[in-house]
């Protein structure tokens, strides 16, 4: 006898969440290219359950020349061209995606972040090699009281075992999910560390990173096995809970 194992959709799990981790500003880095399409991914986020997001576009030294006073500037900018439109509103606040290099110091120094919520601040490394800066800068961040949560740990190729990744949560860090990494979408070796990070229940958040429509179209489509669902539900409900 054949048995099958049960797949639910991971939408269904989904409802009443606001995404921390995406590229919905229009023209600012390498997410969405115009309003039009920034409207299209608030249609798809809403056919999905989201009920709002935190834009988060990149902050990196050599890429984009994103500051606070950009940032800011693209999100009052999209606020108002929203305004007549369906998706008013949905886009809550803005802060953003700091890559940690060597000019985040001085930005920790001075403060001159944009927080998704209190006194949390969404991160990422390098993919290519291991950051010079983060025994400093996470120091730093620890004194100032301000928690940073890693963007798609699971994706970082120099991070190879469990226990890196927990030498990492016991020095301050928070880590947050991408959500195609369980589909497959960024290549089986973050698939795999995903799954592994899920069975150890080091994931605190989720979000989408989506840059594009086709993205949040990609998410729709997702299936999961219900042992990957039970590990994932305690990551959304404290995503929930949270945003």
């Amino acid at each position: 006898m054949l048995f099958f194992s049960k797949k639910t959709f991971l939408i269904d799990q989904l409802e009443g969440l606001v995404d921390i981790h995406n590229h919905i500003l229009p023209n600012i880095d390498d997410g969405s290219p115009d309003i039009e399409t920034t409207l299209k991914m608030i249609d798809l986020y809403k056919e999905i359950g989201y009920k709002g997001c935190i834009a988060t576009p990149h902050t990196m030294e050599d890429y984009y020349g994103n500051d606070t006073t950009r940032i800011l500037s693209n999100y009052q900018e999209t606020i108002t061209n929203l305004k007549l439109s369906t998706a008013n509103e949905f886009i809550l606040n803005a802060s953003s995606e700091y890559m940690m290099d060597s000019a985040f110091e001085k930005l920790i120094d001075t403060e001159n972040v944009l927080f998704l919520k209190d006194r949390l601040l969404l991160t990422e490394f390098s993919y290519f090699q291991k950051p010079e800066y983060v025994n400093e800068v996470i120091f730093n961040m620890i004194q100032k009281d301000i928690t940073p949560i890693l963007a798609h740990p699971e994706r970082y190729r120099y991070i190879k075992g469990i226990e890196e990744y927990k030498d990492l949560k016991d020095r301050g860090f928070l880590f947050q999910l991408n959500l195609l990494s369980i589909e497959g979408h960024y290549g089986k070796d973050a698939q795999k560390k995903a799954m592994l990070l899920l069975e150890h229940q080091l994931y605190d958040f989720i979000g989408t990173d989506a840059h594009k429509p086709e993205h949040l179209s990609k998410i729709k489509e997702i299936q999961l096995k219900s042992k990957l669902l039970n590990n994932l539900l305690p990551v959304i409900e404290n995503s929930k809970l949270n945003f």
